[in-house]
Parts: structure tokens; sequence; C-alpha cells
């Protein structure tokens, strides 16, 4: 299982960001990363570029569910993809003083209407390895189930989130 950081890019192609933090929400920690410098622009599917100089990345980690949510956006502020990471656990390190998810490595994104699960093939292997619990093993699918439903459905809170006010001083 990987610790990630609110804080962090953790995209080795970026050199250089802005971030801006929001931890006063009731139920949510968001943080918005500009990129100002990234070495080669990150091209997904279609040939779409999610990541490069003058992108945005919108982090959002409810503080009370087991995923998290990134937003890539052009210079523009437009969506361009959703990222959901199905995580044990979500928390704020009180001696950082910084959000984290600890990842349970299935994926699921969302992009012009369809939608992927990434990363099946990592949690079966760190399963398999004894590095996931099967309680943990088997929540994850039944996240992955109902984040998909919410996907179809456009119920999903942080799908429907007002981004827009994270980004309006950036």
């Amino acid at each position: 299982m990987k610790r990630k950081y609110l804080t962090s890019t953790y995209l080795r192609d970026v050199d250089k960001y802005e971030i801006k933090l929001f931890l006063a929400e009731d139920d949510l920690y968001v943080s918005v990363k500009k990129l100002i410098s990234v070495r080669e622009p990150f091209i997904i599917r279609d040939n779409l570029c999610v990541m490069d100089d003058g992108y945005y990345i919108l982090e959002v980690v409810p503080k009370n569910e087991n995923y998290s949510m990134r937003l890539f956006l052009d210079p523009d502020k437009k969506p361009l993809e959703y990222y959901f990471d199905i995580n044990k656990f979500n928390g704020f390190d009180e001696v950082l003083k910084i959000p984290f998810c600890d990842d349970l490595y299935m994926d699921i994104t969302y992009y012009n209407g369809e939608i992927k699960i990434l990363d099946e093939d990592e949690l079966i292997d760190a399963y398999n390895q004894g590095d996931v619990l099967p309680e943990d093993y088997e929540m994850a699918y039944k996240l992955r189930d109902k984040l998909l439903e919410e996907i179809k459905n456009g119920t999903n809170k942080l799908l429907n989130i007002d981004y827009n006010k994270y980004l309006k001083d950036f």
C-alpha cells in the first residue's frame, strides 16, 4: 500500500507547481495544483493531454470515505479526466499537517463518457502477496462497484463538486 500526501504531485514529470490547500471544508480536503513546468506532456487515450505547463490538478479527499479523486483540467480550467483512487483510509497527518490517502492500487477513470478500471492487477498481486488484508480486498471491490454505479448515474458527490470555487483565485 502506498501513502499519498495531498501536497505531493507524485507525478514524476512535473518539475514545478503552485499549490493551494483547502483544509477547512466540512467533509473534504482539497488541493489545487497549477503545473508550472512539466518535462514532457502527459498524453492519455484519444491523444488527450492531461498534464502540461499551465494545466491544473484538483485533488479531493473525502474525510469519511475510502476513495479520493483527481480532476485534470486544461489551462482554461475545463475538465479533462476524472481519476478515482480506491483507498484503505483517508486521513490527516497531525505531525505534517497534511491530508493523505492509503492507496489500495485499483483506480477508476472517467473521460468523455467512458469509464475504465485501472491497476486491478496490482490489487490482486498485493492481496496474493499478503500486502492487502482480505477485508480490504473485499472493500475495494464493493467500493469499485459503488463508484461505477455513481459515475454511470452522475450521482457521485466528487464528480459533481463545484471545482470552480477552488480555482477562481488561481
